[in-house]
């Protein structure tokens, strides 16, 4: 291109360019840049050339008439050789169109086939737009320092003369120039079409990287989308409008600038807001309370808990009992998943196998944590067995909060930890816990023996109580009485 001649339209060689090609047939899309040899536009053709960024012809280098081989003598010219006279003419003829059709026209010498001078063309013409791409990255880059996400909406709606949404991953939004959220009746086709997008890129082990999960913007409605992701997870989504003619390509090469810009202003309410915590911990609380999750909604929890990158989990209910009941217990959020159930504090654990770690070892770990803010703490604690995926949370949440029930019942007040899985036969009280049943055995067989021992003074419950202590060992209950076993 350094050997260009611009032939008509010197002030038109700003207009944007959003692909190379080098055939008017099929027609192409509007902003195309056409390479071509002279005699390839014929008069058909004119009324396309005002949807083109501009016109491109590859001259051939003259061979002198002479020169040309043994046809000239003839009257006729070798194999890619034009007489000058016709070039001339076919070259005025094209300057007439574009200046008719008002796009510029440029003349590069040609060194090869044509196919291969164009494609050194879209190669330079890609590689000015990613140089353009990382322009814009820049610009609202330091646009989302100085304005924040609102500035970034204002400048790129300027840009693309549409309007222009930035929504959190629960469609709040945050900030838009002339545009609302999105419908209700789009909210999870669009959230679901990210995800299995997503799932389907890290499943081939392809990069992770913004432009490589998201290859193209999303078309949901009359919304252009393309999602912000957080440490792989989807935080929030850049939205523009975009009418049906649009070239949907053009408007990404902006919105995926602005995504990534926008990933700055996503850490930083991670941070300081805790608005994408707040999001997943009700998430988190639905699924343990056994509510059921989109498909969606089960993926967006796992990556962001980092529970799809672990072997197992490990639910904790845990209780604090307070010296001073006044006082709030301060929970410790790093590195956990928790939530507040009922009135417990439940801590998802990611549990990694070949780490050797028993489900104690992390119990102690967290009760150090805790102790570590409220040293003063009695910290009571009921663990659910392991659970490999996240479908049997609900499970292990109800054991973890049977063995905490159960741990109180057997120690009152005092501290402990106590695993569902380690329980026995003692998992059976929870069952018979203020159960009427309990209360009718008690009247058929343990009232008669009470009202014995009152009315003549023996000792036939407290005898009943060391026999099934022993394990009903006549000897072994006989010994701890100091009776003979008759």
């Amino acid at each position: 291109m350094a050997e260009a001649q611009v032939l008509y339209g010197q002030g038109f060689l700003d207009r944007p360019v959003i692909q190379v090609v080098t055939t008017l047939s099929p027609p192409p899309k509007a902003g195309s840049l056409l390479v071509a040899r002279p005699g390839l536009i014929g008069p058909q053709e004119q009324d396309m050339l005002g949807e083109l960024a501009g016109i491109v012809v590859v001259r051939p280098y003259l061979v002198p008439v002479d020169a040309a081989g043994p046809g000239a003598a003839h009257g006729g010219t070798s194999a890619g050789a034009l007489a000058p006279v016709s070039l001339d003419v076919e070259m005025q003829r094209l300057v007439k169109q574009c200046a008719d059709a008002e796009i510029p026209l440029l003349m590069v010498p040609g060194f090869g086939e044509l196919g291969q001078t164009a494609e050194d063309i879209r190669l330079a013409f890609l590689a000015e737009l990613k140089r353009a791409g990382a322009r814009l990255h820049a610009c609202l880059l330091s646009l989302v320092l100085e304005a924040g996400l609102a500035g970034v909406a204002e400048q790129l709606a300027a840009w693309l003369n549409r309007p222009v949404a930035i929504e959190s991953a629960d469609f709040k939004v945050l900030a838009a120039k002339n545009m609302g959220p999105t419908p209700p009746s789009q909210q999870r086709l669009l959230a679901d079409s990210v995800t299995e997008t997503i799932s389907r890129q890290m499943r081939s082990g392809e990069s992770r990287a913004l432009p490589d999960l998201c290859q193209k913007p999303f078309k949901i409605g009359r919304r252009l989308v393309v999602p912000v992701l957080l440490e792989e997870a989807v935080v929030g989504y850049v939205s523009a409008m975009v009418r049906p003619n649009d070239d949907t390509e053009a408007v990404g090469e902006y919105l995926y600038p602005a995504a990534l810009a926008a990933m700055v202003a996503f850490s930083e309410r991670r941070k300081d807001v805790s608005v994408f915590n707040v999001t997943q911990k009700s998430l988190l609380k639905d699924l343990l309370s056994g509510r059921t999750l989109s498909g969606s909604d089960q993926e967006r929890l796992e990556q962001s808990f980092g529970f799809d990158l672990c072997d197992g989990l490990i639910v904790f209910a845990v209780q604090a009992l307070m010296a001073n009941p006044q006082r709030s217990q301060p929970w410790p959020e790093e590195p956990f998943a928790s939530v507040d159930i009922e009135g417990t504090r439940v801590f998802v654990i990611p549990y990694q196998r070949k780490s050797g770690r028993t489900w104690q070892q992390e119990a102690e770990d967290l009760i150090a944590l805790i102790r570590k803010s409220s040293p003063e703490t009695k910290v009571q604690l009921g663990a659910g067995r392991i659970t490999e995926t996240t479908l049997d949370l609900p499970d292990s949440y109800r054991e973890a909060r049977q063995a905490l029930i159960i741990g109180s019942m057997i120690h009152g007040e005092n501290e402990f930890v106590v695993g569902y899985g380690e329980l026995g036969v003692k998992r059976l009280l929870y069952l018979m816990f203020d159960h009427p049943e309990l209360d009718r055995f008690y009247e058929e067989n343990l009232a008669p023996l009470e009202a014995y021992d009152a009315e003549w003074e023996t000792e036939l419950v407290p005898t009943l109580a060391v026999y099934l202590k022993e394990g009903a060992n006549l000897n072994s209950a006989a010994r701890a009485l100091f009776i003979h076993r008759h």
